[in-house]
């Protein structure tokens, strides 16, 4: 799992990244909430660390960044010198999933990030090759999307992008990763070109909360295929 940690003490932050990567996990740190939110903007985690009160950006104001542009499926663990009852209501009101009082003790530390990881990502078979969600299963041996059974017409590139999005359902994908992964290249021109294959698969998959899922552009960051709760109000028509 890739797992980021905000941590400007350096003492603490070699114990968080030695502990995790001991359990074989990949560990980015940084000592600044300005890092975090950057790496964030061109890349995936599985799980945030985050210290409250660093130099620059809070862990707070990162974590409000992240449940507003990323999404609240994306798992966060406070570890911080706060221990106030009030403190603790209020990252936990804010988004957070769980909250580790310092110093950080590494087995305690092991254990909460293992057992939000089992929750956020229930063990799957590796060798799955179909994904359901909603009224679409993707047949990723065949390389087809079915909506309720049927299959849809979608080019090469609208497959790929698909697959991508429903491998990481509830999860915010940045555009330039999208970029790099469908297209192995820089954002550069090749952005529009991704705006237009997503209009398309959209339009063609017919994605929808009367199909159970919905495909969100995050400003300024990416898009994030969701679930959905079927909504008649989704669905009466606007007037012009």
């Amino acid at each position: 799992m890739e797992i980021l940690s905000l941590e400007d003490d350096h003492a603490q932050a070699e114990l968080i990244v030695t502990s995790l990567q001991a359990e074989g996990h990949n560990v980015w740190t940084f000592s600044e909430g300005r890092q975090v939110i950057r790496h964030l903007e061109t890349a995936t985690v599985d799980l945030l660390v985050l210290d409250w009160q660093v130099s620059d950006i809070s862990g707070l104001d990162v974590l409000g960044w992240v449940r507003e542009r990323i999404g609240r499926d994306l798992p966060v663990l406070f570890v911080t010198n706060r221990s106030r009852e009030d403190e603790i209501v209020t990252a936990l009101s804010a988004g957070a999933d769980d909250y580790m009082i310092k110093p950080v003790r590494r087995r305690e530390l092991i254990a909460r990030v293992e057992a939000l990881l089992r929750r956020a990502y229930p063990p799957v078979n590796r060798n799955e090759t179909r994904i359901a969600a909603g009224a679409y299963v993707v047949d990723l041996l065949n390389r087809i999307v079915l909506r309720n059974g049927e299959p849809m017409d979608l080019a090469p590139k609208e497959f790929e992008i698909a697959a991508l999005l429903f491998r990481n359902l509830g999860r915010t994908m940045p555009r330039e990763q999208l970029v790099k992964i469908i297209w192995g290249r820089e954002l550069d021109k090749i952005s529009r070109s991704l705006d237009t294959h997503i209009y398309r698969l959209r339009y063609k998959l017919g994605i929808g909360p009367e199909h159970g899922l919905r495909l969100r552009a995050v400003y300024t960051h990416g898009y994030r295929l969701e679930r959905a709760t079927y909504d008649e109000d989704d669905l009466r028509p606007t007037e012009h």
